[in-house]
């Protein structure tokens, strides 16, 4: 529909907003239009309200909170454009879904981990993605881009995170061995003109290489890549410390000052 292409493009043009949010956003007001079986202008509140208890029999909480939040973006803007005179989505609230407990893994879990890997090219490798996890908090994707002409421009002490635009301070000995990988050994696994610090290397790799690595050092319980971040990220969490920032420093620190991956 135009309207829906419109908004779209809309955000698009005036929102720093990534493509998966923009095929979300189209893929919830498809969905709801299907349903409602009525022009997308002359939708009442009542519809939506049938449409929730819907989703209630077919989806999980959090998708049902995303998908009714997406029409009240959607009738927002149309409000704006003053395309409607109400936008039949306000005032309807619903429960938030409860937080579910993150998954995370032990200290000694990921040294383990760590000091299993091998020592070869994809060892070091290995080794320095599952500690920028562990230490940045940010995703395997985020990892995954990081360039090195960014790593060069803040001489190896930050990581830039592209899509929020901030950067990421790392510490001396992660700086140390990001240096070293780049200069040395990143060549011996990738050829290109790539500016990627991990080029060649995909998220689905690094799963089942981190899933390997877990099952050879002893780890029973199923394990995943997305536990590393959330160490750091419970712990940070669940302080009594007034500035968080301080405290995130202060367990980086920790981390390495009990030997994680210490040879």
């Amino acid at each position: 529909m135009e309207l829906l292409k419109d908004f779209l493009k809309y955000k698009s043009d005036s929102k720093s907003l990534k493509k998966e949010t923009l095929d979300l956003y189209s893929g919830d007001m498809k969905d709801f239009e299907e349903f409602s079986k009525k022009d997308i202008l002359n939708i009442e509140k009542k519809d939506v309200l049938k449409y929730i208890e819907f989703l209630k029999s077919n989806y999980q909480q959090n998708s049902i909170l995303r998908k009714i939040s997406t029409i009240k973006i959607f009738y927002r803007y149309l409000l704006e454009k003053r395309m409607i005179d109400e936008n039949p989505a306000d005032g309807i609230t619903l429960e938030k879904a409860p937080e579910k407990e993150l998954e995370t893994l032990e200290i000694w879990e990921i040294n383990n981990i760590l000091n299993i890997c091998k020592k070869d090219f994809k060892g070091i490798r290995d080794k320095l993605v599952i500690k920028l996890l562990v230490e940045t908090n940010l995703s395997i994707n985020d990892i995954l881009k990081i360039k090195i002409s960014d790593l060069e421009l803040y001489s190896y002490q930050f990581i830039f995170n592209e899509d929020k635009g901030s950067k990421v301070k790392i510490s001396e000995e992660l700086s140390n061995e990001s240096e070293i990988y780049v200069n040395e050994v990143r060549e011996q696994l990738s050829s290109g003109n790539s500016n990627l610090v991990f080029y060649g290397f995909t998220r689905q790799s690094f799963r089942a290489r981190f899933i390997a690595l877990g099952k050879k050092c002893g780890i029973e319980r199923e394990i995943t890549p997305n536990m590393l971040r959330n160490t750091l990220k419970t712990m940070v969490k669940y302080n009594d410390e007034i500035n968080e920032e301080q405290f995130l420093l202060d367990l980086k620190e920790l981390y390495f000052k009990i030997g994680i991956g210490d040879d």
